[in-house]
């Protein structure tokens, strides 16, 4: 799984370059995360673009992302953090 082969999939939320790193059984998971983040309001999603998913040293999944939090409602961080957060959870316990 590459950044530009997401980018195909989920469009404008992952740039096409991005550093794609993750183990196999972490898929589904990734493709629930940026699934939910293509499906948020255009006035979050527009100004939100992941440009990492790769494991941590730690082991845990590590998501990168440039956002511009000033321009998208008051709970737009919030929700992004949500989805994000629910993705590793539910990788928090696969290698």
């Amino acid at each position: 799984m590459t950044g530009d082969e997401l980018n195909a999939q989920y469009g404008s939320i992952i740039m096409p370059d991005a550093a794609v790193s993750v183990a196999e059984a972490w898929h589904p998971a990734i493709h629930e995360m940026l699934a939910a983040l293509e499906t948020l309001p255009t006035e979050i999603r527009a100004f939100l673009i992941v440009t990492g998913i790769v494991r941590s040293p730690s082991g845990q999944l590590s998501v990168v992302a440039a956002s511009l939090p000033t321009l998208m409602p008051v709970d737009g961080m919030e929700r992004v953090e949500q989805i994000i957060n629910r993705a590793v959870v539910r990788t928090g316990g696969m290698q």
